[in-house]
């Protein structure tokens, strides 16, 4: 009779630096014990869990390198606007962040924003936060809590136009918000995950 496994294991990693695991590697793991009858995590919830463990590691050593992976050919402009439907450049900008676009994709898009009369979002005012020039890589996770007030979710919401934990991963990675300011965000998309919402079942794009 085939063994059960007793746990499942989802594992997220990434090197810190360009030259790969030689500068070390920061791994974030998330464990789901399995019930008596062999019950375990719905599909639903470990890919839920899965984004979270990617929007933490975002937040904690950057977005992914860049340039990392197997190069692909553009998609043309009809094909990006269908899947993406973009209304805001931010949001283009974050795909791009993402690795979701190549820079051909991106120009595309962009350019297509810009014929459509699409203004940019005034530049937000940096996080006060004062480790904000150092690597995020270097930077301690006990020194980047600092304690300073934190602005209201809505408004950072709002401001980066935040639609899912993955970019709000992403926003904290380019250091505009805080790591508190992340924590908060992240709480915000849990309850809504709790609570079922349509806002917190989408991918942000």
């Amino acid at each position: 009779m085939t063994s059960r496994p007793r746990e499942i294991e989802l594992s997220v990693e990434r090197p810190l630096g360009p030259e790969g695991s030689a500068a070390g590697v920061a791994r974030l793991t998330a464990r789901f014990e399995m019930g008596a009858e062999g019950t375990g995590p719905t599909p639903s919830e470990l890919a839920t869990t899965l984004e979270g463990l990617k929007a933490d590691l975002d937040a904690l050593v950057g977005l992914p390198i860049a340039g990392v992976g197997i190069p692909r050919a553009d998609r043309d402009l009809p094909e990006l606007v269908e899947t993406y439907r973009p209304r805001q450049r931010e949001l283009v900008d974050l795909l791009r962040d993402e690795g979701e676009l190549t820079p051909g994709e991106h120009a595309r898009l962009r350019a297509h924003l810009a014929a459509q009369g699409v203004e940019p979002a005034p530049t937000p005012a940096p996080a006060p936060d004062r480790l904000a020039d150092r690597p995020i890589a270097a930077v301690p996770i006990a020194a980047d809590r600092p304690a300073e007030p934190t602005r209201p979710v809505a408004d950072l919401l709002r401001e980066f136009q935040i639609g899912s934990l993955r970019q709000a991963g992403a926003v904290r990675a380019r250091r505009q918000i805080t790591f508190s300011e992340y924590m908060a965000l992240k709480r915000h998309f849990q309850e809504l995950e709790e609570r079922g919402s349509p806002a917190a079942s989408g991918n942000g794009h």
